[in-house]
């Protein structure tokens, strides 16, 4: 079986007990908890952000791939348009009887 660690509302809770357990630690003189609250706080702290990122990124890099595709197909519309006015001819003419 295949265990996955999920980001939820689990773990933010428990990042704001540790760091709390940092400030009164801290503020108490306990050196050695301070420490691991810290090193706790910056690595899963750190893992969060950086899955966050990756998850923007990819939404930034998705919203610009689409933007430059509209682009150019709104530029390859505009040409179309352009050679089809171009071949066009309007003659008058008049039928005899």
């Amino acid at each position: 079986m295949i265990v996955q660690k999920r980001w939820g509302l689990g773990t933010i809770f428990s990042l704001i007990v540790v760091y709390f357990i940092y400030l009164y630690s801290k503020q108490q003189g306990w050196s050695l908890l301070a420490f691991i609250s810290k090193w706790y706080l910056i690595i899963i702290g750190g893992l969060i952000a950086l899955s966050l990122g990756i998850i923007i990124l990819v939404i930034l890099f998705t919203l610009f791939i689409f933007l430059i595709s509209m682009l150019k197909l709104h530029s390859f519309n505009r040409k179309a348009k352009k050679q089809k006015a171009r071949d066009y001819v309007d003659v008058d003419y008049k039928i005899k009887e």
